[in-house]
């Protein structure tokens, strides 16, 4: 397959600044999207403890997030997992690699440190699904480059929308375990307990409730990614500027209304029956606009002098991505989960105050990866994963985290 984009230069030179920037602001919205926050708060709000939020500014706040930053951070997450996959390909092929024997060993590696991630530490592990459709791509990436696109697209948006609808139809979204006990996940003072509900809960375990859409959605996403690897999107995105435009407008407009649609029918607002169902086919095209609508705003900003400083902050942030991925776990567990006996702040505080937090700590990661990275060359795990993934593999130029 030979690409639109001749990338050699690009395998050569330093990696694109702009895509370690646009991966590190993803981070801001993927941390914001998982906080954990109690969803009754009644004893926060009456009983003077909170500095900060109501129950007004709290409902607000989480209007807001659904609106802007559910599903659409992690959307972009994945894309960009799908680029550095497209890098990958290009870097193997000027070494004269097996790139499918080194693939699916660099996949089995992260697929491993998800499930430790997963089982030991939050279900909501997604790199494990990362894994997966990246085993799954090793049997596509010499297709031709509209293929790619049309079969991202069928994956991302008609294809989900179809799981979403068959998993209600056939009542497959129905849990055996009492869903009460996630609640008790955030509480219980025992870790064995947490381990428990954790595996009880967690999502390849409930695999046909949980899983199918996610790996199409995710697969979907990734290839799409891929494409614009592919195309040369990042390197020369002055030659997209139609496209991007398109974006802007569509994801901003039709986008939004499909979040407000999803946040609709996610809050029991909008009851979908058999004529009303088609409108899930709207509500995912809409997410996926609304992910690529950022992607061309972040791609207009980074073109702007002044603008691009200011985003070249993020830059070291998405440099170890993985690393801070999982460290955004560590951070939660230690400040609002009960187990690990740290500050124990979940149902303590309202969740606008649970919002600066999660700034705060994002704020730390962004200090610390700008300190790393003056001294290293990638992030502590993108190191282990890399050093694990490349055995056996002549030295490489340093790799993408996703």
């Amino acid at each position: 397959m030979k690409p639109y984009f001749n990338s050699q230069a690009l395998i050569q030179s330093t990696r694109l600044e702009m895509v370690d920037a646009l991966r590190g602001f993803a981070l801001l919205g993927i941390i914001l999207a998982n906080i954990p926050y109690s969803h009754d708060l009644t004893e926060v709000y009456t009983s003077n403890r909170s500095i900060l939020g109501s129950a007004y500014w709290d409902n607000l706040l989480k209007t807001a997030t659904a609106f802007f930053i559910d599903k659409k951070f992690i959307t972009v997450f994945s894309m960009l997992f799908g680029f550095g996959f497209s890098i990958q390909v290009d870097r193997m092929a000027e070494k004269n690699t097996d790139f499918r024997k080194y693939f699916i060993r660099r996949m089995l590696w992260l697929l491993l440190i998800g499930c430790i991630h997963g089982y030991l530490l939050w279900f909501g592990d997604i790199t494990r699904d990362y894994a997966i459709c990246g085993l799954l791509l090793v049997l596509i990436y010499k297709w031709p480059i509209r293929r790619i696109l049309w079969v991202g697209l069928l994956l991302a948006i008609p294809l989900t929308a179809l799981v979403f609808i068959l998993n209600a139809a056939l009542n497959l979204q129905e849990y055996t375990y009492d869903v009460s006990i996630v609640q008790e996940l955030y509480i219980t003072e025992s870790y064995w307990r947490y381990l428990t509900i954790n595996f009880t809960i967690d999502p390849l375990v409930n695999f046909i409730q949980d899983s199918p859409i996610t790996l199409v959605f995710c697969s979907g996403q990734i290839l799409l990614g891929f494409w614009l690897g592919r195309i040369g999107f990042f390197a020369t995105p002055q030659l997209f500027r139609s496209m991007i435009n398109k974006w802007i407008l569509f994801g901003s407009t039709f986008g939004i209304l499909s979040s407000v649609g999803f946040w609709a029918v996610t809050t029991g607002r909008l009851e979908l029956d058999g004529a009303s169902v088609g409108l899930i086919f709207l509500i995912v095209g809409g997410l996926v606009l609304q992910s690529l609508c950022y992607i061309g705003l972040f791609v207009k900003a980074w073109e702007n002098s002044r603008l691009q400083n200011i985003l070249k902050i993020f830059v070291p942030v998405g440099r170890m991505a993985l690393t801070n991925y999982l460290m955004q776990t560590i951070f939660y567990l230690l400040l609002f989960f009960h187990w690990p006996h740290g500050l124990q702040l979940y149902g303590k505080v309202t969740i606008t105050e649970t919002y600066l937090i999660a700034m705060a700590v994002y704020t730390l990661q962004v200090l610390y990866s700008h300190w790393w990275m003056k001294h290293f060359s990638q992030g502590p795990v993108e190191m282990l994963w890399r050093k694990l993934a490349y055995q056996g593999v002549p030295a490489q130029p340093t790799t993408q985290p996703y």
